[in-house]
């Protein structure tokens, strides 16, 4: 293993995003995505996602762990600083079992013209970004 590997080889990236309206998102994530939920409080729940997790918080201010930062859901539905993107095995399937659920796409699934995936997108009820990706590099849980 190189020198540089993160310190924890058990770490999993799994986003925390800041919703208006938790039973919503709750609603979204589980029924339309089929997240399981593995904790729910009033203001935070964490989902299991496929092979991976959601954390979805309402806004909070600062706090002495995160001094001056505060959390809020995205401003807009039009601009972003990121995205989740959840890599699948057929994008197209699982857009066509999404869409079956009520899910609402941007557009339907197509391969970029750089080539190398199949990919679509849609919102959450705040705005969040979520794209299916199918690669075709042989490894599509990377």
């Amino acid at each position: 293993m190189p020198d540089n590997w993160f310190p924890e080889d058990t770490a999993e990236v799994a986003p925390l995003l800041v919703v208006s309206d938790l039973q919503s998102s709750l609603q979204f994530y589980v029924e339309q995505l089929g997240a399981a939920p593995l904790m729910v409080w009033d203001t935070y729940a964490q989902l299991r996602l496929g092979r991976g997790r959601v954390h979805l918080a309402t806004p909070s201010a600062e706090s002495y762990d995160k001094p001056g930062i505060s959390l809020i859901p995205p401003p807009n539905r039009y601009e972003h600083t990121g995205e989740v993107v959840l890599h699948v095995a057929d994008c197209r399937q699982v857009y066509l079992d999404l869409v079956a659920r009520g899910v609402v796409f941007l557009e339907p699934p197509s391969e970029p013209p750089w080539g190398g995936e199949i990919r679509c997108f849609f919102q959450d009820p705040d705005g969040h970004l979520i794209e299916i990706s199918e690669t075709d590099d042989g490894d599509q849980r990377r």
